[in-house]
């Protein structure tokens, strides 16, 4: 139980090169453990380094795959989760990509229904989305929003990979409208019933992984496109499910609140969290 502090890049690791961390994972009898760091992407090649504690040094570890997008990549949070034994993570508008250090060279892409594709929502469409572990089984929770101040088709859906071998998704229900949901908090009430989008561009926000860089080749690759601006919402975004059921949600909303969403009642309320924090505060202003 003490901190370690990794060592320096060496070799042909660059710190320059942006490296962001994804995740943990190891074997905690043996005390051995792998940090696994992404670098710049392309579109068919998953540039990764690896932290070794058994070697006590950096490996740069390339996965090439056949590219599903024709545009750079990055995953939708710098987070994975450790799920049988492989980290996980969620590809910007595609795949949850499954890595297990102790496999180098390689990894396995879960492709999405095309139902789950940001498209299929229709071109207005800013769709928010989060991996997340619930009941043994990974989830997709995806928050649906418009632009267009007058459409009220704000909505949430909860996706089940109930087959983790043959890529078999589930929908765990019909769309949940902010405008159906009910509370008791008078202010939860208004702000998700007279949800207001408020964007925002990766060109503004992006970190550098998320930028494509051209090798020479490329202009000779037909099917290469620049990268897509994505607009992202600013607020208001799905955090997990429960782990012991998935149809209640937690969602980050403004004034630095979790609330909790109760699929099946269509209602919302506090996170357990959030609540002590309001009471402690309450608190606090009472004794002042």
């Amino acid at each position: 139980m003490q901190w370690t502090r990794l060592p320096k890049f060496v070799d042909s690791i660059s710190d320059d090169i942006a490296k962001f961390p994804i995740g943990l994972t190891g074997n905690r009898s043996k005390g051995t453990y792998y940090v696994v760091m992404l670098s710049v992407s392309k579109p068919s090649l998953l540039n990764v380094c690896v932290f070794d504690t058994k070697i006590g040094r950096w490996i740069y570890d390339y996965v090439e795959h056949p590219r599903w997008s024709p545009a750079g990549w990055s995953p939708t949070h710098y987070q994975a989760l450790t799920f049988n034994g492989d980290l996980h993570w969620l590809a910007e508008d595609g795949p949850i990509v499954a890595y297990n250090p102790n496999h180098m060279r390689k990894c396995v892409f879960i492709h999405r229904s095309q139902e789950m594709r940001h498209a299929s929502y229709g071109g207005g469409a800013v769709v928010s989305e989060s991996l997340t572990v619930s009941m043994g089984h990974l989830r997709i929770i995806q928050l649906v929003c418009f632009k267009d101040p007058a459409d009220d088709h704000h909505h949430l859906c909860i996706w089940t990979l109930v087959d983790y071998k043959q890529f078999t998704w589930k929908k765990e229900h019909e769309p949940i409208y902010f405008r159906d949901m009910v509370s008791d908090i008078p202010w939860i009430q208004e702000c998700m019933q007279r949800y207001v989008v408020n964007t925002t561009t990766n060109q503004d926000n992006a970190p550098i992984i998320m930028t494509y860089y051209k090798d020479p080749e490329d202009y000779l690759d037909d099917e290469y496109q620049p990268p897509e601006t994505r607009e992202r919402i600013v607020c208001t975004r799905p955090l997990v499910c429960h782990p012991s059921n998935p149809l209640l949600v937690y969602l980050y909303i403004r004034e630095s609140s979790i609330v909790s969403l109760d699929a099946k009642q269509r209602s919302y309320g506090l996170s357990p969290a959030t609540r002590k924090e309001a009471a402690l505060t309450a608190g606090t202003t009472m004794t002042r």
